[in-house]
């Protein structure tokens, strides 16, 4: 006979139970809750002669795949194997006029609600902006050279979240929130605006229809599904609002970024990279950790340009394709800003008249207080170089990062 006996290495003996000669788990395993179980067992002859020993059951780590579903084409449920899911979004085609933003929020239940506010109902808007994250925009009109095939954005969730998708048209998540563009130009997934179609796999394609041509449900087309994949590095901030950032805080080696550079502008702009103390964007200008110029206040122009990391000097002729290189110091936040039509040299010399305009991810350091910046997937960046957002097709100058260790 076999039985569980307290003693040294009986840790887990209360998760075990022994029927006959067999040893069952009274609840299963997650070897992301505990890896291995410690218990002691007696084994007894039928002459009452014994023998005890103290056992180790490792838990095997299954890769269970992150799982997307839904019951009714509108709100999606996402399972992974551990506390967190990503879902995976790829553009696979788009044909309207305008340069749209998809993102996706968090409900509370299979009705769609959020804090009690059912879909259609006043708030309901404001109340999925808050809690929602960028997937990407969708440019127009394309550059020479950018190649927009299976453009893909990674974002994490908390597994069984549930999920809903909206579209701006022709703006932005942020611009909605600062006011600038009415809360009405934000679509919601309804029969008139989204197509879904079940592709199998735990996959599905989202395809929507803005408005602004022929109702064929091909404004702006992706597929999602889950992924057990890990998110690309520096992209952890880049599903909130106005974060257009390299999130590098967790790395802990020297960085190598790789860049694509297109441009599809009369301008001859400039692209760099600045480091900020947090998603905030505050800039520390005397290295003692914390924020001495927040976005919007004076000389925060200059600080950034001036504080810019060196050997990152991002141009490109128009039309053309650029590759350069340069590093990162790990474990820190890093911002891009444009200067339009113009180099550094301008921005930190003693003439105040002469200096070209300079473009945030922050609406409040911006002149304008509009958006100049928008993610087009994971790392890329679509730039917009005129004063208001000028013709708002971020496609001004695009930027490819690809990040590795040194």
């Amino acid at each position: 006979t076999y039985s569980l006996i307290p003693g040294n290495g009986d840790t887990d003996n209360n998760a075990f139970t022994i029927d006959g000669n067999q040893l069952k788990i009274q609840n299963s395993p997650n070897f992301e809750t505990q890896s291995s179980y410690k218990i002691r067992v007696k084994t007894t002859d039928a002459n009452g002669l014994s023998y005890q020993k103290a056992l180790t059951i490792s838990v095997n780590d299954l890769n269970i795949p992150t799982k997307l579903t839904t019951k009714d084409d509108d709100i999606f449920n996402i399972i992974g194997d551990d506390t967190k899911a990503t879902l995976q979004v790829t553009l696979t085609g788009s044909n309207s006029n305008l340069v749209n933003e998809l993102g996706v929020f968090i409900v509370d239940d299979d009705t769609g609600k959020i804090n009690g506010i059912a879909p259609g109902e006043a708030g309901y808007a404001q109340a999925a902006l808050a809690r929602a994250q960028v997937i990407f925009s969708v440019i127009t009109n394309i550059p020479n050279g950018f190649n927009t095939t299976n453009i893909t954005r990674l974002l994490e969730l908390n597994s069984g979240d549930r999920l809903r998708f909206y579209l701006v048209k022709n703006s932005t998540t942020d611009a909605v929130l600062a006011g600038i563009t009415p809360i009405t130009e934000v679509l919601f997934s309804n029969t008139a605006t989204q197509k879904v179609t079940n592709l199998g796999n735990d996959e599905f394609t989202l395809a929507w229809e803005d408005g602004s041509g022929a109702s064929n449900f091909q404004d702006l087309v992706v597929k999602i599904g889950g992924t057990n994949q890990s998110l690309a590095v520096g992209t952890n901030l880049q599903g909130n609002s106005q974060a257009e950032l390299i999130d590098l805080r967790t790395q802990t080696q020297l960085m190598k970024a790789d860049f694509t550079v297109n441009r599809e502008a009369a301008f001859d702009n400039f692209v760099g990279f600045y480091k900020i103390t947090d998603k905030n964007g505050g800039i520390d200008t005397n290295d003692d950790g914390n924020a001495d110029i927040l976005p919007g206040q004076a000389g925060y122009t200059q600080a950034a340009v001036r504080g810019r990391v060196a050997g990152i000097d991002l141009t490109v002729s128009n039309q053309g394709t650029a590759t350069l290189t340069g590093n990162f110091l790990a474990g820190a936040i890093y911002a891009p800003f444009i200067i339009a039509n113009g180099r550094p040299d301008a921005i930190l010399d003693s003439n105040a008249n002469n200096d070209p305009a300079v473009y945030f991810s922050f609406l409040g350091a911006n002149t304008d207080k509009v958006d100049h910046i928008r993610v087009l997937g994971d790392n890329i960046f679509g730039f917009e170089d005129l004063a208001n957002g000028g013709d708002k097709d971020f496609n001004d100058l695009i930027l490819r990062v690809n990040l590795s260790i040194a």
